[in-house]
């Protein structure tokens, strides 16, 4: 380049190609070691580290250490190749694979030497107590992924000295580097630390400190200026962690000062008792179940302050099952913040691809993987929002909301999950309706939780019906017998120790509600549902109908339309147009959706009739109040979700409704087993596919016809969820009819197979790290069957609701093979509709969402 520096690290071109700003690979390298220092000063990420380290803390030798090792990370952008790409038209050469060639290839030893000498390996080597390779190897993984041994090639012409070049001489530069900028790694001290979890959370943190070191809004490119880049890098490190809030010890020393009360924080006198007690066990993975609208949410976000204020956790990721739940949800804690921290605390990140916010201000991509703002902030702002900028940062926000999918994706082996896994250590991890995950996700839930917790980090786990089966297997406890599960205490908190199960009976939140259970044979017939829905709106009732399907929702609206005909004035409607509430909406009309579904149905719900058609997207995290429930019938553990949105406030109810009841949709037949083999309304398919819990709970539908929650809630749900009695109701069904036996075996196998993909999937972090093969990772996903197609409508396209649709999620079933790389064609857009086709089928966006046309 310039200036007698040979090797660069970053550039930066002009239209035309010409380089108009290049960072050495010095001074890179300063950037990123000098944040990987930083993050490693941070008390909770040095608490976490010390304890996967097996010590009390990280000593300053030990931290000095794992900075210089990471001021190393490019060293494989000295290859040839890549210093040729000055040349914009020289072939891209990468420098991860040609470095695994030099360090692991046995015919490079003669070169591997000469490179060692270089970086005066013998100065340092005895850091390690076996020859550092593993932690070495999680070092150069800082692009998201172990690099492919499998696949190396001679790479001997990128590494061969020349008269221009040496590429592995001119690396003694990084060698006397590490000497002059790292003193006190080589201190006496301790070898650096062997546990393979240490090694696999240290190279999540590197990717971390690259990708932020990387960004030229916070360290500017330097074109070979500056004599000494680390005492300017360090300094600038320390400004990166404050503006992105990767530091909080100052915001948390403002809370110590002034500690909020209850009060402060959720404007209620005080606490209920569930409330006062989620912030007491010490454990880290702690199991919080109570009713749904006792305030489990509210005992989450006091735990967090509380293990915040104290220094346990520097943040919050608050994961739920969907999307709609997540915009919800991110609404609340917003509200927190604002009363604890004020507008000036901690940014608050809606962390849901392509639908991403923080606080007040919506972003969006751009083209050429840029991202704005709506509110076009200044750079300070913006800085701030820098964990939300991409979905593979979004953990590193101070507080997230969003699903957990984000979560989950830290814990299999795909690109930059050490990334997220390790940004997820320093938070409070709280999962809400934990038990709406299928067993694939329990089982990646469980593995995340070891993990998580195996490091010193916290995760509270939220349900109103969670079963002592699922519950044993994410806390690693033995599973209770049915007796003993159903004797248990509700509410309760609940955690491990020493192998065991530890509860805390919590006493109530009020006096509970007992709900009239009414069946009818109605589930295929949308007119039947419609007739009762619309006859009691007409008597001025709040009715919340909630099918199984996007395919019932859509026709039990369309039927209850056609029923009120000209009186359309009890519809549920968004800009005056009548629709119905699922997922398969945009993301503008989402917000949409869920304003006013807020509005007509929230606590503050207006007077007057009002049908409201949707799917499960209504059944959690939704603060409705309905004066009647019509729902599709469900597992036991679902139905109580559903029933937590009928009477849910004190409040005068319209005549005929004071008394909460619930219509549960059945088939005509009693018998189950025809749904077994074709699978209709959710039963027996993809959605609800054990008809055993399904039979369970009809069972409890015709032995109980009032349902009294809470205090039936564990009856109700070990009844239809405990595998003890499941196999008892398995062995009836066959013997009555042996076909029972095949269908039964198809949803076992199925049910294993899961668990199987899911160890498939799982990052095993008590592997080597120089051991680990990412094998085929593209594949991977948190849920099975989730390789939905986002497409893009550039420009965008007009809603059915007033507002421009730039984005569709296409869920997986309703591709075909051929969508998964194609752009939408023969885009049309007229009245409200937005028709596409994509691959072999043609799609229709109108008020009734997304559906093949």
């Amino acid at each position: 380049m310039s200036d007698g520096i040979r090797l660069w690290a970053k550039l930066d071109r002009l239209p035309d190609g010409t380089v108009s700003r290049w960072h050495s690979l010095v001074d890179h390298s300063a950037d990123v070691a000098a944040v990987a220092e930083a993050l490693l000063s941070q008390p909770v990420f040095a608490a976490r580290f010390a304890h996967l380290a097996g010590r009390s803390e990280l000593d300053a030798t030990t931290c000095s250490r794992l900075a210089a090792l990471t001021f190393l990370h490019d060293i494989g952008k000295a290859n040839r190749g890549f210093q040729k790409r000055v040349d914009p038209v020289a072939p891209m050469v990468g420098h991860i694979q040609p470095l695994a060639w030099l360090l692991k290839a046995p015919f490079a030893a003669t070169l591997l030497e000469r490179l060692l000498v270089a970086l005066e390996y013998d100065a340092w080597c005895k850091w390690f107590s076996d020859g550092g390779w593993p932690l070495l190897d999680a070092i150069f993984a800082h692009h998201g992924r172990p690099w492919r041994l499998d696949v190396l090639q001679d790479d001997t012409r990128y590494w061969r000295p020349g008269p221009d070049l040496d590429p592995v001489g001119d690396l003694a530069v990084m060698g006397s580097a590490v000497r002059r900028w790292f003193p006190d790694a080589f201190e006496p001290g301790p070898t650096l630390p062997e546990a393979p979890a240490f090694h696999h959370a240290f190279a999540g943190l590197v990717m971390l400190a690259d990708w932020l070191g990387s960004d030229p809004a916070f360290f500017p490119m330097a074109c070979g200026k500056e004599a000494d880049r680390m005492s300017d890098a360090r300094h600038r490190a320390r400004e990166a962690l404050g503006r992105t809030g990767l530091e909080v010890e100052t915001i948390r020393l403002r809370l110590n000062n002034t500690p909020p009360s209850f009060a402060d924080a959720f404007a209620v006198p005080e606490p209920r008792p569930m409330q006062k007690a989620a912030a007491v066990p010490e454990a880290c993975c702690v199991v919080l179940e109570a009713e749904t609208g006792s305030g489990k949410t509210e005992a989450a976000l006091w735990r967090f302050l509380h293990l915040f204020e104290a220094g346990t956790v520097d943040g919050l990721y608050f994961a739920l099952p969907t999307r709609v739940a997540a915009t919800q949800m991110f609404i609340r804690v917003r509200r927190l913040r604002d009363q604890v921290f004020g507008h000036d605390g901690p940014t608050v990140v809606l962390a849901v691809p392509g639908q991403q916010m923080v606080d007040t201000a919506c972003g969006h991509v751009l083209p050429g993987f840029g991202f704005a703002w709506d509110d076009d902030p200044g750079d300070a702002a913006r800085q701030a929002r820098w964990a939300a900028e991409h979905p593979k940062r979004f953990l590193a926000a101070q507080i997230a909301v969003g699903t957990v999918d984000q979560a989950l994706l830290g814990a299999i082996q795909v690109r930059h999950a050490h990334l997220r896994g390790t940004t997820l250590l320093r938070h409070l991890l709280v999962v809400d309706e934990v038990h709406a995950s299928d067993r694939y996700m329990e089982r990646l839930l469980a593995g995340l939780l070891r993990e998580h917790t195996q490091a010193g980090g916290h995760a509270l786990l939220l349900s109103a019906t969670l079963g002592a089966g699922m519950r044993s297997r994410l806390l690693g406890t033995e599973l209770p017998p049915p007796e003993t599960a159903e004797a248990m205490a509700y509410p309760a908190l609940s955690w491990a120790q020493d192998g065991r199960e530890r509860t805390l009976p919590l006493a109530g939140s009020g006096s509970g509600k007992a709900v009239r259970m009414a069946m009818l044979g109605a589930i295929e017939a949308p007119e039947l549902v419609a007739a009762e829905a619309v006859a009691a709106a007409i008597q001025r009732a709040k009715v919340l109908v909630i099918r199984n399907t996007v395919a019932a929702a859509v026709a039990t609206a369309a039927a209850v339309e056609a029923a009120l005909g000209e009186r359309t004035d009890v519809l549920f409607k968004v800009a005056g147009i009548a629709t119905v509430h699922h997922g398969r909406f945009g993301p503008e009309d989402r917000r949409l959706l869920d304003t006013a579904i807020d509005r007509l149905l929230g606590k503050q719900r207006p007077e007057g009739g009002l049908v409201v058609v949707g799917t499960q997207t209504l059944e959690v995290s939704l603060d409705l109040d309905a004066d009647l429930l019509i729902t599709d019938l469900c597992p036991v553990d679902v139905l109580l979700q559903r029933l937590g949105r009928l009477h849910r406030h004190e409040r005068d109810r319209p005549l005929g409704f004071e008394a909460a009841r619930a219509v549960v949709l059945t088939p005509r037949a009693r018998d189950l087993l025809p749904l077994g083999r074709v699978g209709r309304n959710g039963l027996g398919g993809q959605v609800y596919d054990d008809l055993r819990v399904i039979e369970a709970t009809l069972r409890l539908l015709e032995a109980y016809e009032i349902w009294r929650i809470p205090t039936m809630n564990r009856l109700l749900v070990e009844r239809a969820t405990h595998p003890v009695p499941l196999a008892a109701i398995r062995a009836e069904l066959v013997a009555r009819d042996e076909a029972w036996q095949g269908c039964l075996d198809k949803v076992e196998g199925t049910r294993q197979g899961q668990a199987q993909q899911a160890g498939y999937a799982l990052l095993d972090r008590d592997v080597p790290f120089d051991k680990l093969v990412f094998d085929g990772d593209d594949h991977l996903a948190t849920r099975l069957g989730a390789a939905d197609r986002l497409i893009l409508f550039d420009p965008p396209v007009p809603g059915p609701f007033g507002h421009a649709i730039t984005m569709l999620r296409i869920p997986a079933h309703l591709l075909d093979v051929a969508a998964s790389e194609m752009d939408p064609t023969d885009i049309a857009a007229s009245s409200g509709t937005v028709t596409f086709g994509l691959g072999q089928r043609r799609f229709r966006y109108d008020r009734f969402g997304l559906r093949l046309a």
